[in-house]
């Protein structure tokens, strides 16, 4: 009776989280062939990009700010992960990447005066960054995620990762009992 008990939780568990993380295991499948065959044609994202350069002047009030790289993403209205950061007495560059839109801004710290040249993706682009996206620096692995958004999806990719290794477990479980039967 206690086994039954068990079985049938174990069951309903492994139905509604497997229901829950459907979606998730569908855009992950879906976003692995493209991947693996970037020369589908209908997958190709590189040569449909859309790019822009935009000539600029800040002023010398935001990059006054503690962190003259966040003062400048809200003067030009950008917003992702922050990354290539570089700062000296006279230049600041950096990367703002977020999925499907990668933005790379330069600027003169002494006249304020600055360029953003900004690469947006089609949708197979964004599903494709979705994949890979983590915020991790490759240049440097001790800087850790700086926006809220990766932050959540990094959290979100974990709990879909510990849910399909629970449905696995819980799969083999009821494999074992009808074998065992």
């Amino acid at each position: 009776m206690k086994s039954t008990a068990l079985h049938d939780l174990n069951r309903k568990f492994h139905i509604h989280i497997g229901l829950l993380l459907l979606f998730f295991i569908w855009l992950f499948s879906l976003s692995g062939l493209i991947l693996n065959h970037g020369d589908w044609k209908f997958t190709s994202f590189w040569e449909e990009r859309q790019e822009r350069k935009i000539d600029f002047t800040v002023p010398l009030s935001v990059l006054n700010h503690s962190d003259p790289e966040i003062g400048v993403m809200e003067f030009l209205k950008i917003s992702g992960e922050v990354q290539g950061l570089q700062r000296t007495s006279e230049i600041l560059a950096f990367r703002v990447q977020s999925p499907g839109i990668v933005s790379e801004v330069h600027i003169n710290l002494t006249s304020g005066s600055g360029t953003e040249k900004m690469l947006k993706y089609n949708a197979w682009g964004k599903l494709r960054t979705l994949h890979t996206f983590n915020g991790m620096n490759k240049e440097n692995h001790s800087q850790s995620p700086n926006w809220l958004i990766t932050n959540i999806w990094r959290f979100t990719m974990d709990g879909i990762a510990i849910g399909l290794i629970v449905i696995c477990i819980s799969s083999w479980i009821m494999w074992y009992r009808v074998r065992k039967d």
